[in-house]
């Protein structure tokens, strides 16, 4: 099937899965190979961070929905805040962190999302509702292209 003759797409409010990733809930809204994108919903609380890394195989963005969230980059840290919009390319150093009180909710979009996907599915059946240490978290995330750094 070639991409035009895909018939169009649309996920209601309610439908999706929801993964728990690293004790903070995502909302996946798109996870399709064939279209080669991959959407979710993630909202973090206070304290929360994926320290630095990098994917192998994934571009990245995030737009930040609600909040302030810390960037963290191989040039240091910035924050993004609603309305704001990441770039994370492939092979680059990134990673957030919620400083705030609040929660804070954004959009993560991959591409081609593939193994982001997967990867995030992994990490919540192997959570399985309690929290993961680094060294599994690490090992997870590794079988799928992505480093910490």
């Amino acid at each position: 099937m070639t991409p035009a003759q895909r018939p169009n797409t649309i996920i209601a409010s309610e439908e999706g899965e929801l993964l728990n990733i690293l004790g903070a809930p995502m909302a996946v809204r798109l996870a399709d190979p064939a279209a080669s994108l991959f959407v979710a919903r993630h909202r973090t609380p206070p304290g929360f961070m994926v320290p630095p890394h990098k994917h192998e195989d994934d571009d990245e963005a995030f737009y930040i929905l609600e909040g302030t969230l810390t960037l963290l980059g191989a040039d240091g840290e910035t924050t993004a805040t609603a309305g704001d919009f990441a770039f994370l390319p492939r092979g680059s150093v990134h990673g957030f962190r919620n400083d705030t009180k609040s929660d804070v909710e954004f959009l993560v979009i991959c591409t081609p999302g593939v193994q982001s996907a997967e990867m995030f599915r992994q990490l919540d059946r192997v959570a399985n509702g309690a929290p993961l240490s680094p060294e599994t978290t690490a090992a997870v995330t590794s079988q799928y292209g992505v480093e910490f750094c």
